[in-house]
């Protein structure tokens, strides 16, 4: 059996006896980002269909210069509350979550065929009063619109002559998918694979030195590229053990939750997909976290080397999160930034070309190699044990 094969048997021995600290790895790092995710995309969907459907209690300064008005709205599942006393405190302390303030010169401004004036007040840095400013806005308008057109027809003038165009929309995104919700499953998927392969980095570097059992392992006969090479294939395989888990986690997830209401469609012909297409970061990752790991000398010392590795690897990911921005030609070579890219085309049901699939495999191959080659010196280096 090659030599480093036999390490990477010890390794995998080694960290299936610390049952925490795969339990950690495995279970909690693998699925708990599927758990999160979709936990929030549930609060998400709770929280837009609850808005959605109940009846909103608005109260109403002035609510005696538009009777009409206020009776449309409570067509609407809008409830006409009592005036507040202070509506901006009232808005600020969330005690409300709107107040309609409706001018005195309502009543004039409507017989006089002027724009009538009115006032919503709320907080639109709240996701759930701007779902209800929303439903008022839409019914306000709606009202508007039916008073114009009324206006118009008594005059004999047809209301679809202020309709100057007409504009429609054809969606051509695929059918069931919906990229803006799953805009951030790149990023845990990534952040789970750098978790996973910078634990086992500081334990098979630092956390050998600390326990003392480097410098007898390495005293063997045995070349230390292969010591480099067995706890970088078990690093690799760790790290693809948790990318498994995460895809599965996901997948199981979506059908537990019920998201129809977001028009999610998780397929599970994308697992093993998105599978081959991130297995190339596992050994990137691997590599690099096993050359920034051979530095330190304490798990402490590794863990924080490796910690501010991961937020700086993690930047381009969390950029392409936020832009979404196209990806093409040798920028596909970049990983992590690619990676993010392609995966929201695969979830939106986009098809690739071979370039667009090799290319970002290509990158991290070759990064991770490189970083393979700097992990051998360091590893070669007479001061490396001590």
């Amino acid at each position: 059996m090659k030599a480093w094969r036999v390490v990477l048997r010890k390794e995998l021995k080694d960290l299936f006896r610390d049952r925490r600290t795969m339990v950690n790895i495995l279970v909690l790092g693998a699925l708990l980002g599927p758990l999160l995710a979709m936990g929030v995309l549930l609060l998400a969907v709770k929280m837009v269909t609850d808005e959605a459907q109940k009846t909103i209690e608005l109260p109403v300064q002035g609510a005696a210069y538009a009777p009409q008005l206020l009776e449309y709205l409570r067509s609407s599942k809008i409830r006409v509350a009592a005036a507040v006393e202070n509506p901006e405190a009232a808005v600020r302390a969330q005690e409300v979550d709107a107040v309609l303030v409706i001018d005195e010169g309502f009543p004039q401004q409507l017989r006089e065929g002027r724009p009538a004036q009115l006032t919503l007040m709320s907080d639109h840095s709240r996701t759930k009063t701007n779902i209800v400013k929303r439903r008022i806005q839409a019914a306000i308008n709606n009202y508007s619109a039916a008073v114009g057109n009324l206006r118009l027809s008594l005059r004999g003038v047809d209301p679809s002559i202020t309709q100057v165009m007409v504009l429609h929309e054809r969606d051509l995104s695929r059918k069931g998918s919906d990229a803006q919700m799953l805009a951030f499953l790149p990023y845990l998927l990534i952040i789970g694979i750098m978790q996973a392969a910078m634990v086992v980095a500081a334990d098979l570097t630092a956390g050998e030195r600390e326990r003392q059992s480097l410098e007898p392992l390495m005293a063997n006969p045995v070349a230390p590229a292969q010591f480099m090479a067995g706890k970088l294939a078990t690093n690799v395989l760790i790290s693809l053990a948790v990318l498994a888990l995460s895809l599965a986690g996901f997948a199981v997830g979506t059908r537990v939750v019920d998201l129809g209401a977001t028009g999610i469609s998780f397929s599970l012909a994308s697992i093993p997909v998105l599978l081959l297409f991130l297995s190339p970061l596992a050994f990137l990752f691997a590599a690099l976290m096993s050359f920034v790991g051979a530095f330190a000398r304490t798990v402490k010392e590794a863990q924080t080397y490796l910690g501010l590795l991961v937020l700086a690897a993690l930047t381009p990911s969390m950029i392409q999160m936020v832009l979404q921005s196209k990806v093409q030609g040798l920028a596909l070579l970049l990983p992590v930034w690619s990676h993010n890219y392609l995966i929201n085309e695969v979830l939106r049901g986009e098809h690739l070309g071979p370039g667009q699939w090799l290319l970002p495999s290509a990158g991290a191959l070759l990064a991770g190699g490189l970083f393979a080659l700097l992990a051998g010196r360091l590893y070669r280096k007479p001061n490396f044990l001590f």
